[in-house]
């Protein structure tokens, strides 16, 4: 594998709930691979032109967000605890407007801080303690959780995940940008436990209805 050639099929493919849930890794490894490209400036052998998206400061967010990612701690999924945290996900996205899910800082987090800090926090909590979690930040982690779980099943599963890893070690990275992007992929790597959760769903019709309705909500903007 080569710079970005061997990276533009990295990205999470446009799946509603792997993107709502799994939103950090995607960004990372869509501007990963002009990290990639932006590092083969330096070496021998044909130029690409230069990523817009790279710049110095660029470098360090991703870079950030690759290590913030590398310390993902998943949350242990049950098929109950799945349903529930999408169910909580489309009541939110149901009951209050858009604002409430607004923030400055990307990813999963920005949506979660702004939860957490809005003037309906209280009730926020309250929904999504009724449905068995004990805080705003155990239902995120959950659903996070569940959204990297369905996204490693229909990608492919370990399989897919020993391929890229491969394809890291193969690449003409620098050794510091292959080491945090092999730590990131083995973190968001779901337990097996978490996978089989993943399988059970996407063989569950009430479920599929569920995931369904998830990455529908999700590609579409929050209530006005």
């Amino acid at each position: 594998m080569h710079g970005i050639a061997g990276m533009k099929g990295w990205k999470t493919r446009g799946r509603g709930l792997a993107m709502a849930a799994a939103l950090a890794l995607g960004a990372t490894l869509a501007q990963g691979a002009a990290l990639a490209q932006n590092a083969q400036q330096s070496q021998p052998g044909p130029k690409t032109a230069p990523s817009p998206v790279a710049s110095a400061h660029d470098k360090a967010a991703i870079i950030a967000a690759m290590d913030k990612m590398a310390r993902f701690k998943h949350a242990r999924l049950t098929v109950e605890k799945a349903k529930a945290a999408m169910e909580v996900f489309l009541k939110l996205r149901e009951t209050f407007p858009p604002e409430f899910f607004r923030s400055k800082k990307p990813g999963p987090e920005g949506p979660v801080k702004a939860l957490k800090s809005s003037e309906k926090a209280r009730e926020i909590l309250a929904l999504v303690k009724k449905k068995g979690f004990s805080s705003i930040d155990d239902w995120a982690n959950t659903f996070t959780s569940l959204g990297m779980a369905i996204a490693h099943v229909r990608e492919g599963g370990d399989a897919t995940v020993e391929k890229k890893l491969k394809d890291v070690a193969g690449s003409s990275l620098p050794e510091e940008i292959k080491e945090k992007i092999a730590a990131m992929l083995k973190a968001v790597t779901p337990p097996r436990t978490n996978a089989e959760v993943a399988k059970r769903l996407l063989a569950d019709e009430e479920a599929k209805r569920l995931i369904e309705a998830v990455e529908r909500t999700a590609r579409e903007p929050a209530r006005k």
